[in-house]
């Protein structure tokens, strides 16, 4: 059966996960090695797109063939061998439900308006956990297990390239793609999974403990460690110490330093020596502003680090406590700890806290594009609509 997939999150829920889901949607977040709809189109080989909030539906439109039956996903579940299963046994005209929420329609037609009716819709009850993105940490939460999907949907029924005995190698629970370089690297795979993607760079004196995932074009530093549970994107380049994080693509965290229990957006840079705390000296759970709230939200977590939004930066060795939340685009150079919530845009240094005028902004991510620094083809309008709804979050920052 041929289906048009469909990711919804057109929805109040999704602010939630700001600032993550700031300019890109749901579906297009990363959690373990591939993007969330990168694992939708690989799994039902087919064409993927959205039903998203207003001002992104543009530059992330709806397609969807007349000729096929239309498979219509909460952007925020996260894909599983048992839920692939309940899925297959779906009827078109049904749709699974869990705790009282929708999780996947299969469906004829879409329904035109924002929120969808299923009154005509046979609903199937799910009996098992589902895995799903509430708030932004959920990403590092549910990243191990989705490296472990990820692996196993990217590898099935192909051979990996082989590895130089120059390497130091446990285990072999090990995938490298074809003109990916390493040298020299200590691959630990007794425990979990390492995914080496194509044409990375693993410099030698480096150190990798599955479960890991490299992307495309990625470069491991000369002396880094990586921990359990790291991702780390397309394009990107990281050092140090890193433990329980993901790293979106086009981001770097090149020098030492200590990332753990933290999500690094998309086209993000940390100076040198940068670090972050991820348990407070109490043992108490950690806060993080809330967006949706407008107020600090009780984590639960005992470990939590920093959840950095797309394109923001920080200067040498920036200090993040627990729980820190910064926004997109934001610029920080301070020689103090961070505050724990940094809104979208805002420059901050120890003389001044204001905002990153737009120009700025824009001639940056160009400057960047013209050096061959990633790619950085950001839709400006979409750019310009984040700017103006977090003005009132940069004014109380600026006040206090």
């Amino acid at each position: 059966m041929s289906y048009s997939i469909v990711l919804y999150d057109n929805a109040e829920w999704r602010r939630q996960l700001l600032p993550f889901c700031a300019v890109r949607p749901v579906g297009n977040l990363r959690v373990g090695i591939c993007t969330i709809d990168e694992k939708w189109r690989r799994i039902f080989q087919s064409e993927v797109s959205y039903l998203t909030i207003d001002y992104l539906q543009a530059a992330f439109p709806l397609v969807t063939s007349d000729t096929s039956y239309k498979l219509v996903i909460k952007a925020t579940i996260l894909p599983s061998d048992q839920l692939l299963e309940a899925i297959d046994r779906l009827s078109v005209g049904e749709y699974l439900h869990h705790q009282g929420a929708w999780v996947v329609a299969k469906t004829e037609t879409l329904p035109s308006s924002s929120d969808f009716n299923f009154s005509d819709l046979k609903p199937v009850a799910v009996d098992f956990a589902l895995d799903e993105l509430h708030y932004p940490e959920d990403i590092f939460l549910h990243n191990k297990k989705q490296l472990l999907f990820d692996f196993n949907l990217l590898t099935e029924g192909r051979s990996s390239a082989k590895l130089s005995g120059n390497n130091m190698v446990f285990g072999d629970w090990i995938f490298v793609e074809e003109g990916a370089q390493v040298e020299g690297v200590s691959l630990n795979s007794l425990n979990g999974p390492i995914y080496i993607g194509r044409d990375a760079n693993l410099e030698e004196g480096s150190f990798l403990r599955g479960y890991v995932g490299i992307g495309d074009r990625a470069r491991v530093k000369m002396g880094a460690r990586l921990y359990e549970n790291v991702s780390i994107g397309p394009r990107s380049t990281i050092g140090g110490e890193v433990n329980n994080a993901v790293l979106w693509g086009n981001s770097a965290k090149g020098h030492d330093g200590y990332l753990g229990c933290s999500v690094i957006g998309e086209g993000c840079n940390l100076g040198a020596g940068t670090s972050n705390s991820n348990l407070k000296n109490t043992w108490s759970t950690v806060k993080l502003y809330d967006y949706f709230s407008g107020e600090m939200r009780d984590s639960k977590q005992l470990k939590c680090g920093l959840m950095m939004g797309d394109y923001a930066m920080s200067a040498i060795n920036s200090s993040f406590n627990t729980g820190t939340v910064i926004g997109v685009g934001a610029q920080i150079a301070l020689s103090k700890f961070i505050p724990k919530f940094v809104p979208d845009f805002s420059w901050l240094t120890d003389k001044t806290y204001s905002d990153y005028q737009l120009n700025r902004f824009f001639n940056m991510l160009q400057r960047k594009q013209d050096v061959g620094a990633g790619n950085h083809l950001l839709d400006q309008e979409i750019i310009k609509r984040v700017y103006k709804d977090t003005e009132t979050l940069r004014v109380q920052l600026i006040n206090h």
